[in-house]
């Protein structure tokens, strides 16, 4: 009877009654105590919690460690079950019935398929030693040569930099002359710096006036010449590797910069990167020379191309996208799709508005050139090898499970205004502002002093000043109570809320009565409610979450009616160290 009458008061409030208790938490070295089932999919697999908690420990959820609450196991588990279950039912999903991802599947199978074939027929056939990517290296300057460059570092003193600086009131206040002076001397003070025991980095994070690299201690990167304004070619590329240059002006300022490597015109020393480029680059090179003379064998292959000739001189934006435009060989069809992807380019080169039939014909002719590529793969026997067996499958799953969620995102819907309206008028204590306004004030005895305390006030003398002098009471509190702080509606006198309403924020009010007196009333800060307009784009997305949650609930619930999954015991809140210290099994 206790135990009903507890249950029923957690359920009505919310709330763990002590004598109830928390569920409890599972810690790793308690797992062995909590082996059980806790999902079950028809007959085809079973989660249990160390499963589950397996795959939540070795994911990146939780970085610092802590506890995942019961409920939040629960979605991961839903999102873990429905991506397993998609996958299994994309095995029913007949691709080639959807276009669109069809279409991206065969693609991306033709270019593995064309790939496994260059690389049976001519990458493989391709072989060379270290000395001859030497040889190539250094006799290749058309690929490797270089412009005279430098590693630069850099700090800019600006006349602006100053002027918006730490000691702005004073550069403000100089004539241009005197100016001009002083910006120099602070260009030299700022590289004394680095003689003295500050590192170049130190002095650029603290003291440039460049926001782009000052940030990064005035690093710029390898820099050629003629990149920026005179002087700095002569400077740069006249300076040692690792010494500071003097300052120098251009019309954006005083520079001082640091040269930490000079690299020289031409082919650079040929170090481990260049030999990793330069392989790559040789490869390439005898690849093309050996695929060169197999690709002119496969044009002059007997090619067949059927065209559709009662459409193929409509403009192609006009066709849908699948309807076929042509067929080469009897086994491979070219679209509308593929037609439109180069039709820009035809129409732009050839400044017209609509490609010709003869120009659709030479577009077919080479995307035809790929099409043999793909059946000379096919008769090669590349379609048969593991790891093509084994992408086609790859991706044929990939794309039928795109299929099959499709159901699980809305990603077109918008809420229409009434909905957006309805969640505002709902939640309209959100976007209202208790206490709007920030205000000061002081009480005087008559409208003449008040005016005065005005006066003074909008000269600039503080305000809280003038309350300390003139406040009536103890001299330790008048500041304290001339400060009012946040207030709204109802918390001070309507007179003076009326006048601070009508004041602007910085000013001070006109003397206004009350039953204690005349009072100037000063407004610090005034935060406005947000209206329906302004707070109509914060809430579309709101909406489109709640949306979204609502969408996938959907499609989960009828992927586990299909899968007939059961829940079948309780998830306990799970307790992971900090990422770092995770173990990948108990």
């Amino acid at each position: 009877m206790f135990t009903t009458k507890c249950t029923s008061f957690l359920i009505l409030i919310g709330l763990l009654a002590i004598s109830c208790g928390p569920p409890p938490i599972v810690y790793e070295k308690d797992l062995d105590n909590h082996d059980y089932v806790v999902a079950r999919v028809d007959a085809l697999f079973e989660v249990t919690l160390p499963q589950l908690y397996d795959s939540i420990r070795n994911s990146d959820l939780l970085p610092l460690g802590g506890v995942l609450t019961s409920s939040d196991a629960r979605l991961i588990l839903d999102s873990m079950l429905c991506d397993t279950l998609a996958g299994l039912a994309a095995a029913t999903v007949k691709l080639d019935e959807h276009y669109n991802d069809h279409r991206m599947y065969r693609m991306r199978y033709h270019s593995a398929l064309i790939w496994a074939f260059l690389e049976q027929e001519v990458y493989q056939k391709v072989s060379f030693d270290s000395a001859e990517v030497f040889e190539f290296y250094h006799n290749r300057p058309d690929l490797y040569s270089i412009e005279e460059q430098v590693m630069l570092s850099h700090i800019l003193i600006s006349p602006i930099g100053l002027k918006l600086g730490r000691d702005s009131l004073h550069f403000r206040s100089l004539e241009q002359a005197q100016f001009d002076v002083e910006l120099k001397e602070y260009a030299h003070q700022i590289r004394r710096l680095t003689d003295v025991g500050m590192s170049f980095d130190e002095v650029a994070r603290e003291y440039s006036h460049d926001q782009f690299t000052g940030r990064s201690g005035g690093y710029v990167g390898w820099t050629e010449r003629g990149i920026y304004l005179h002087p700095f070619d002569s400077v740069a590329f006249s300076l040692p590797e690792g010494e500071v240059s003097q300052p120098y002006q251009d019309p954006d300022g005083w520079h001082i910069i640091l040269v930490s490597r000079h690299m020289a015109e031409g082919i650079p020393p040929f170090d481990s990167m260049g030999y990793r480029v330069a392989t790559e680059d040789l490869k390439n090179t005898i690849a093309n020379n050996i695929g060169a003379p197999l690709m002119d064998s496969l044009r002059n292959l007997p090619m067949e191309i059927v065209y559709n000739e009662a459409i193929l001189d409509t403009n192609v934006y006009l066709v849908e996208r699948p309807v076929w435009a042509a067929i080469v060989n009897s086994t491979d069809t070219l679209d509308f799709n593929d037609l439109r992807i180069h039709e820009e380019t035809w129409r732009s080169n050839n400044r017209i508005d609509n490609t010709t039939v003869e120009m659709k014909k030479e577009m077919i002719a080479a995307l035809a050139d790929k099409i043999l590529m793909i059946q000379s793969a096919r008769a090669f026997g590349c379609e048969t090898l593991p790891e093509v067996v084994e992408t086609e499958a790859y991706l044929r799953h990939v794309y039928s499970k795109l299929v099959y969620e499709t159901d699980r995102y809305d990603h077109t819907w918008q809420p229409d205004d009434s909905l957006v309206r309805q969640y505002y008028d709902e939640h309209i204590d959100r976007f209202t502002i208790e206490k709007p306004m920030e205000i000061q004030h002081i009480i005087a005895e008559d409208s003449s002093f008040a005016e005065f305390l005005r006066d003074q006030a909008m000269a600039g003398t503080d305000f809280l000043d003038l309350a300390r002098e003139y406040y009536p009471g103890e001299p330790e509190i008048r500041a304290e109570l001339a400060n009012l702080g946040r207030v709204g509606p109802g918390e001070i006198p309507d007179e003076l809320y009326n006048a601070a309403l009508m004041t602007p924020v910085g000013d001070v009010s006109s003397p206004v009565k009350t039953e204690f007196g005349y009072h100037v009333v000063k407004v610090v800060s005034r935060q406005n409610a947000i209206d329906f307009s302004r707070a109509f784009m914060g809430i579309v997305p709101i909406l489109r979450r709640q949306h979204a949650q609502v969408v996938f609930e959907q499609y989960r619930d009828r992927l586990y009616d299909r899968f007939q999954v059961e829940f079948t015991g309780k998830l306990r809140p799970l307790h992971f160290k900090p990422l770092e210290y995770r173990s990948s099994k108990p």
